[in-house]
């Protein structure tokens, strides 16, 4: 994408600069939309991790949660900004530059849901939008996340996954369980060429 666009998704309106993951254009932003949209998230603490746009973040809000909204882009975070004032949700959402985990201090923030859309395909991402889809030649960045979450989860915390069938799914199940996590379906999503899963992950 080399223009800014704005979208509507469920009533919703967004911004989406050049480098950032359009809800519109990749079904996995919508399916996790709108599972959220079914959630009571009235007085939780979300981390909303890879936030791109800020969709999860938005339909979070609106279901009640505080909302930290982390993007390693640095567009995005102007864009998870800016859709947060469109939306009228400024004071439930708060924007973190951060690669995975790094610039959020366990001590100072820990959540009840961390939510993420992983990148889960193989590869070294080229630039910022590539960071989406590409998670490292072995899925790095998968297990860093497994690996990170742990400590930034509320007792009795939980982390909730949006993955796809184009991944290798008992592959990622061996990741969640060697991170010290059980894990089942919550819900899935089948479409012609791919069903989309969110999975729920607690700590063992």
């Amino acid at each position: 994408m080399e223009s800014t666009v704005k979208e509507k998704v469920s009533g919703f309106t967004f911004i989406v600069r050049p480098t950032v993951f359009n809800p519109k254009d990749f079904l996995s932003s919508e399916v996790f939309a709108k599972y959220i949209q079914t959630l009571e998230l009235n007085g939780k603490t979300i981390l909303d991790m890879g936030s791109g746009s800020g969709i999860v973040s938005i339909f979070a809000a609106s279901r009640g949660a505080k909302c930290v909204a982390a993007d390693i882009n640095p567009v995005a975070i102007r864009c998870i900004r800016e859709n947060a004032a469109l939306n009228h949700f400024e004071s439930r959402i708060e924007a973190v530059e951060s690669d995975l985990f790094i610039s959020i201090k366990p001590a100072e923030k820990k959540f009840d849901i961390i939510f993420f859309n992983p990148p889960y395909y193989r590869g070294n991402p080229r630039n910022n939008f590539e960071r989406a889809f590409k998670a490292g030649p072995n899925l790095e960045v998968i297990d860093r996340f497994l690996a990170d979450s742990k400590e930034h989860l509320l007792p009795g915390g939980e982390l909730c996954l949006l993955v796809s069938s184009d991944m290798d799914m008992d592959d990622l199940y061996r990741r969640i369980a060697g991170a010290g996590y059980a894990h089942k379906i919550l819900h899935y999503n089948k479409h012609a060429l791919e069903t989309f899963y969110v999975i729920q992950a607690v700590i063992l």
